[in-house]
């Protein structure tokens, strides 16, 4: 896991995001939600979740943090454990299951989407 979460620090750092420490965000419940690792670029912020094995469960507990807090979230497994019944939950919660392989490159793919929404 730790390969992974260096992938995902390196890629926010080149894309010029800023890690924020502790990594906790208040959600409009008044709630702390803490993740594994979280980025910002002042106006947004990038959350990541990491779990030896993501099912559904795994995936409305992140969903449950991302509604509250407003954020980005991101769930990366490094095992690859991933059932299909969290992968369609992610994909309708739109958020992102990413693979170890992955997740240095999330950051060029968000970066991607602006680009496509707001040219």
């Amino acid at each position: 896991m730790e390969f992974e979460k260096l992938a995902v620090e390196v890629g926010a750092l080149k894309a010029g995001l800023t890690a924020v420490t502790p990594h906790v965000l208040q959600g409009g419940s008044g709630v702390e939600h803490k993740f594994d690792m979280l980025f910002s670029d002042g106006a947004r912020n990038y959350a990541f979740d990491f779990y030896d094995t993501v099912t559904d469960i795994e995936v409305v507990k992140s969903y449950a943090k991302k509604f509250d807090s407003g954020c980005s979230v991101s769930i990366i497994s490094p095992a690859g454990s991933v059932t299909d019944a969290a992968k369609e939950l992610a994909l309708s919660y739109n958020m992102r299951l990413l693979t170890p392989e992955a997740a240095s490159t999330v950051f060029a793919l968000e970066k991607a989407a602006l680009r496509r929404t707001f040219g």
